[in-house]
């Protein structure tokens, strides 16, 4: 990630969940980098603490996305912080593999409720504090999966892969209603990376089973910085006619 003076998100004010590791950690540095201020959010405030303390514009939200007032406080201290908000990162999710005759409703319902129900009351929030502020960038990106476009049949997990199609849809469906605002949506789906989500799977060392990396062309994990170029993309002005899309970001895994 490296820092210019003629910077992408420039000026620009995003909300990221899930900051606290993984991917939305990336997520939150590269915005950085790109010149946004980032609101970093998720339950664990500490690493949240220590991650806004290393970016030079950066606030620490303690959030968990399932709980109306949190997800109201994430947006209010965006506006109260820096009186703007011009992007909404919807990255926090949770997976709870395991065979469909298996599963609880219970554990179905949970997933749905942090990867589906929780961006769209968070995409609410934001479009209306988008809304009523002249000059804001308003995109707003859904971090998918390649899960929600394809079933792995090594993976079960009906609950996330459910989810995950779901959100792809609500994103299209966004788009439509929202594009009258100026307010773009598009959804991310990465393919296999090492995160605390994939821990077991894949290994930060590139390790991982063979239906991963052959049935990859690329032959390979996605690493943290490869979605850093398509996250700021979607982000930025770049994108200005960019909506209702999904940007597939798997090393060619889909489409085989």
């Amino acid at each position: 990630m490296q820092e210019s003076g003629n910077r992408p998100l420039d000026g620009q004010v995003v909300a990221i969940t899930g900051a606290s590791s993984g991917l939305g950690e990336r997520m939150a540095r590269a915005a950085s980098a790109a010149g946004a201020s980032v609101v970093v959010a998720a339950r664990r405030v500490e690493r949240l603490r220590d991650l806004a303390g290393e970016l030079p514009s950066a606030t620490a939200v303690r959030c968990d996305v399932a709980v109306d007032e949190d997800r109201v406080r994430l947006i209010e201290t965006a506006l109260d912080r820096y009186g703007r908000l011009d992007g909404l990162v919807n990255n926090a999710g949770v997976s709870e593999p395991g065979p469909a005759s298996r599963e609880a409703v219970e554990t179905f319902r949970r997933q749905l409720e942090i990867n589906l129900v929780a961006p769209f009351a968070l995409a609410a929030l934001a479009a209306r504090a988008m809304r009523e502020l002249p000059g804001s960038a308003r995109s707003i990106v859904n971090v998918s999966s390649i899960m929600g476009l394809r079933s792995t049949a090594p993976m079960p997990e009906a609950g996330y892969v459910a989810s995950k199609a779901g959100l792809i849809g609500l994103t299209r469906e966004l788009a439509s209603q929202w594009g009258r605002h100026r307010i773009r949506v598009n959804a991310l789906a990465p393919g296999f990376f090492p995160s605390e989500m994939t821990d077991g799977l894949v290994s930060a060392d590139g390790g991982a089973p063979h239906w991963i990396t052959g049935g990859t062309p690329l032959g390979r994990l996605g690493r943290p910085e490869d979605l850093d170029g398509a996250l700021v993309f979607l982000l930025s002005a770049a994108a200005s006619f960019v909506t209702g899309h999904t940007l597939v970001v798997d090393g060619g895994f889909t489409t085989r």
